[in-house]
């Protein structure tokens, strides 16, 4: 479970040294004299993760060196957050601070297009036993927990960093001390979000803290640990705009050849359905960008046809390639959730991205041209047409 960590320290009057208020697991901040009347305050961490830290202060007679008052951290060491200044030396001063932590980054906006794997392998099928807002225990959460043996392996939906993981429990049960027992790896995403997969078995944590993940690496072995009833594993992904404001997200999760199982092609997610039956997709050869293309654009009924902000319309096999109607055949290659990569066998490395399209940037020429459909390429720079043959 993600953890948040909160400390209050004493308003102290006139001359100090140091005020710190010491955090177990992670991180703790202090207030050291830096001479000249200026005082650092100090964010120290301890274990190799990423933070976020939110700073209250209560000043008398002394100025930050900013109004900034959330923070992201990472890796082990000491961060000077702000500068305190008295303002008149030759009155006294005091001051108070409060500071809440938590590890990852906060701050961002899920990307809801980003496309999850279902996290085991192909070769796995496993029921949802609760869905998002379960009755048991998921109220107000958008978690997914599918039911399958112990030593199940766990792979990565998404790419990351590992910013926290336990590993430590053998117990399970439904008392409130099984809260805390559970065993996890909790992964943080480039966009800030973090996944957290949940109920793992004693030493079932295969990553370290500080690791980069892949999108379909092995992370862990499933297990019945913490507050549960049965061997499963609980999968949820929250957004943090600061360590006092953590929230679920619902995800787009894709099948083994990249086609959404929960989205209605507009946009709306739902939840996995309790009861029903899914195959894993996390350890599938598609790369992530060629999901983000295919699960971003809306599906023309049953046909593989697709049209988004991605390319416009194309055709989608299911397979490594995509077709399009001016371009060819294309071969998507990751580069970002919100860029991608295609690769023409004559004309090469072509870059675009939802925001660009039509504008189509040529790796070759080192220039960019927009596509017009059944028309050809514009080159602006040469006020020139090129003729298109897919």
């Amino acid at each position: 479970m993600k953890r948040l960590k909160q400390s209050l320290l004493a308003t102290l009057f006139f001359v100090f040294l140091v005020a710190k208020a010491a955090e177990p697991g992670g991180l703790s901040v202090a207030i050291q004299d830096a001479g000249s009347s200026r005082f650092d305050v100090i964010a120290s961490t301890t274990v190799n993760s990423q933070f976020s830290v939110l700073i209250s202060l209560s000043l008398n007679n002394l100025t930050a060196s900013s109004s900034q008052t959330l923070f992201n951290l990472s890796g082990i060491g000491n961060t000077t957050l702000l500068t305190l200044s008295r303002i008149d030396s030759n009155a006294g001063y005091s001051y108070g601070f409060t500071y809440q932590w938590n590890f990852g980054y906060s701050g961002n906006s899920h990307n809801d297009d980003y496309p999850y794997r279902i996290p085991y392998s192909v070769n796995d099928t496993f029921r949802v036993g609760q869905e998002y807002f379960g009755a048991f225990s998921h109220q107000n959460t958008h978690a997914i927990d599918w039911t399958m043996p112990e030593g199940t392996k766990i792979h990565a939906a998404r790419g990351g960093t590992v910013i926290d993981l336990k590993e430590d429990s053998n117990e399970a049960g439904t008392d409130q001390r099984h809260l805390d027992l559970s065993n996890y790896v909790t992964i943080g995403h480039d966009d800030g979000s973090q996944a957290n997969y949940a109920h793992l078995q004693q030493n079932g944590a295969l990553v370290e803290l500080g690791d980069s993940v892949t999108t379909g690496q092995l992370i862990g072995l499933s297990g019945n640990t913490g507050f549960s009833t049965g061997p499963h594993l609980h999968f949820v992904v929250r957004q943090q705009k600061s360590p006092a404001d953590v929230s679920s997200v619902a995800t787009l999760f894709v099948d083994k050849d990249g086609q959404s199982v929960n989205s209605d092609g507009n946009g709306t997610l739902s939840s996995l359905v309790e009861g029903r039956e899914y195959q894993g997709s996390a350890d599938s050869n598609q790369t992530a960008t060629a999901q983000s293309i295919r699960s971003s654009t809306i599906l023309d009924g049953s046909s593989k046809w697709r049209t988004g902000s991605w390319l416009g319309t194309f055709y989608d096999p299911g397979q490594s390639w995509l077709f399009h109607p001016d371009l060819g055949w294309l071969y998507p290659v990751d580069s970002d959730t919100s860029s991608a990569w295609l690769y023409h066998t004559t004309r090469g490395w072509i870059w675009s991205n939802k925001s660009s399209y039509p504008w189509l940037y040529f790796q070759a020429s080192a220039g960019w041209k927009y596509l017009f459909p059944e028309l050809g390429l514009y080159d602006s720079s040469s006020d020139e047409w090129e003729t298109l043959s897919p």
